[in-house]
């Protein structure tokens, strides 16, 4: 299944395009370089997504819906049980499909450290995985769905459990791809190439950057929906119920600092080898020269091309990406009971 191509393939074409080559050979990988960009997405690996997603929406809705706690929800509040099982199922779809395009995402980021990816990299990658998800867990497992006098009620926990543990290993390759792209960034043994191949490689680690952020947002915005949804369902059917109305404001607030904490540490350690290219490439010119027109704009147009020098808008979208989960709960909470 091919997402896309190999994640320094242009990087590849243009340190090949560097060495002496004859008129032929020159021909000879214009054309397979411009066939693979067209190739890619290709048809089938979306079909596929659909189809994974697809299956998934239908297992998180049966799940719900087939539980034995489900039985007196549907005799009462059936709408709104249907309501929440469907944003089950939604978020269950998405989920494969993110899993597996995440996993492809990051398998590919992982492929571009040469020779190999560091073993004790990835093992400190997957241990701060482990602390993220058990900090995320202890910050909320204890709280109940409700309490009625005082007692605590738990309606589909076991179910809950489950799609808990199913959407952690699901943020794993996430997770994963946002320190992999840190660590790329910041190793100098992984930058001792030609500067064309520099200046590629940094554009393809933004935009691999930029996948990971809409994916992994938009899934933990779904995670925030689904928990409010849970909510209205608890007020909607238990007279009398207490809910604690800044549970979903803590679970869009734990998820909106995860996905902020990785997406700008991976976006500093972008910009921190754009500054080095920088320096190296288009330095500061002395402030003393008589002509400093030249190097300055040599150096705000390889900034420009490099991204280091972000628009507003830019800044914007990131930032209600990164925002979106708390948003998100904030709005849930502010809806009538």
């Amino acid at each position: 299944m091919k997402l896309d191509h190999e994640p320094l393939a242009e990087a590849r074409d243009a340190a090949g395009a560097l060495a002496p080559a004859s008129p032929a050979e020159t021909a000879d990988v214009r054309p397979r370089a411009a066939a693979e960009d067209d190739a890619s997405p290709g048809t089938w690996a979306l079909v596929v997504l659909l189809a994974v997603a697809t299956f998934g929406v239908w297992l998180g809705r049966t799940i719900i819906v087939t539980a034995p706690d489900a039985a007196p929800f549907m005799a009462r509040d059936r709408a709104t049980l249907e309501l929440w099982a469907g944003l089950e199922g939604l978020l269950c779809g998405y989920g494969l499909a993110a899993l597996i395009a995440m996993a492809y995402w990051t398998r590919q980021v992982l492929k571009a450290f040469r020779p190999a990816v560091p073993r004790w990299g990835l093992a400190r990658w997957l241990l701060v995985t482990f602390l993220t998800l058990a900090a995320t867990w202890l910050a909320t497992a204890d709280i109940p769905a409700g309490s009625v006098n005082g007692t605590p009620v738990h309606p589909f926990s076991g179910e809950i459990a489950g799609l808990t543990i199913a959407g952690g290993v699901v943020a794993i390759p996430g997770l994963v791809g946002f320190l992999a792209l840190r660590s790329l960034a910041r190793k100098d043994d992984q930058w001792d190439q030609d500067p064309r191949r520099q200046a590629l490689t940094v554009l393809r680690l933004r935009t691999h950057l930029r996948r990971l952020l809409g994916t992994f947002g938009l899934f933990l915005t779904l995670y925030v929906v689904t928990t409010a949804a849970r909510r209205q369902l608890i007020l909607s059917f238990y007279p009398g119920v207490t809910y604690p109305q800044d549970y979903p404001v803590l679970v869009g607030l734990v998820a909106a600092a995860t996905l902020g904490l990785l997406h700008v540490t991976a976006t500093m350690a972008i910009n921190w080898r754009c500054d080095r290219l920088l320096d190296q490439y288009a330095p500061v010119p002395d402030l003393r020269a008589e002509d400093i027109s030249a190097p300055l704009q040599r150096r705000r147009d390889l900034a420009a091309f490099l991204g280091a020098d972000s628009s507003w808008q830019e800044t914007f979208q990131s930032g209600l990406v990164v925002l979106a989960p708390l948003l998100t709960a904030l709005i849930g909470t502010a809806l009538p009971k």
